[in-house]
């Protein structure tokens, strides 16, 4: 049994201000010439959320309804939403990208089915319900699948939507196809490149998989993590694909610089697949990834910081990025949240004797 640090909010409420949370750092220091983004205050609002649900206290409150609030004044009058603010709240962008629609689905998702006050869940459904008739007309594979995570999450809290249930399926089958298009046997993937969260679009099946038990996703599913896990494992150490360059196929892969929101995605798609299939194997991967953050990476630094709680923006050669922006911390935190279950159980039965 290996021993984790606490899951600390400090930095992420360092970097919250009355607006939502600030997208970079000077260090761990908000910079707030960068401002905020809508992909961020979604991130921060599923980890306020599950931190409520875990702990109940009452202080996550505020930062659920600071970022919620976030996303209801980034929805535009045509539903979709803006993504980039500056400090004295201004858009600097005409419309989002479908990156950033599909994780605003994803968070108002996550906050429906939320054990959390009505009040939190009736505006994030408000949102999602007038937001999700765009939904056909995504285009790229991530906007995709964080849409599809997001009416999984819908579903968990409103099983009878079946306006919800039947874009799920569509953005499932979809995805599905995408696989086909461009998978073979040597490039297992739903692209010709790797690139950044890969780990979502595996995750979103697993989901739909639960919520339809079509076969044909948890197939595409676990052919896909596969591959994920075989490319990104080298001598038992997690290896995201770096930034600097991505992995085309036939081509060098980048590895450097590794980006926190890689080894998040890869924990959450593979608890996904452990879940479904039981098969301990997924949580070896998940934890290999998650150990990333924790120094088991190829070049043995941490990313996690003790003494903020905060999470390092970037692994590169020459060590960590220093700087602890919003996406780097939330992510760790997510990570954190999803291994907590597996981590406080292993503390439980080490401490406690087994009755015979």
């Amino acid at each position: 049994m290996k021993s984790y640090p606490a899951i600390v909010l400090e930095h992420l409420e360092t970097l919250t201000d009355r607006t939502g949370i600030i997208q970079h750092s000077i260090f761990s220091i908000p910079n707030r010439r960068t401002g905020y983004t809508t992909d961020d205050n979604s991130r921060a609002l599923i980890v306020a959320l599950h931190e409520y649900e875990r702990t109940h206290d009452r202080r996550l409150l505020r930062l659920v309804s600071t970022y919620l609030s976030f996303l209801h004044y980034a929805q535009m009058p045509n539903k979709r939403f803006h993504n980039f603010m500056s400090f004295d709240q201004i858009f600097l962008d005409n419309e989002g990208s479908e990156d950033c629609f599909g994780r605003v689905l994803w968070a108002c998702g996550e906050a429906v089915a939320a054990g959390i006050h009505e009040n939190v869940r009736k505006v994030a459904r408000s949102l999602f319900d007038q937001a999700v008739h765009w939904v056909p007309m995504l285009d790229s594979l991530r906007g995709k699948s964080y849409a599809a995570i997001g009416c999984a999450k819908y579903l968990k809290g409103y099983p009878e939507a079946e306006d919800v249930k039947l874009h799920l399926v569509q953005l499932a089958d979809k995805i599905c196809a995408t696989f086909k298009a461009y998978a073979s046997k040597e490039w297992v993937w739903f692209e010709p490149f790797l690139t950044y969260s890969n780990g979502i679009p595996p995750r979103a099946l697993f989901l739909a998989y639960q919520c339809t038990g079509k076969e044909e996703y948890l197939d595409v599913g676990l052919k896909s993590l596969d591959f994920l896990n075989e490319i990104t494992t080298i001598d038992d150490i997690h290896q995201p694909i770096g930034c600097n360059g991505w992995y085309f196929r036939g081509s060098e892969r980048a590895f450097f610089d590794q980006q926190p929101v890689d080894p998040m995605t890869s924990v959450t798609a593979n608890l996904s697949a452990y879940e479904v299939t039981k098969d301990s194997h997924y949580f070896k991967y998940a934890r290999l990834a998650f150990d990333w953050f924790f120094g088991k990476n190829c070049v043995g630094e941490a990313l996690y910081d003790p003494v903020t709680g905060g999470c390092y923006d970037a692994l590169t050669p020459e060590g960590v990025n220093l700087n602890q922006g919003a996406e780097s911390t939330v992510s760790c935190l997510l990570a954190q949240l999803a291994m907590a279950p597996y981590v406080e159980s292993e503390v439980e039965n080490a401490i406690t004797p087994r009755l015979l």
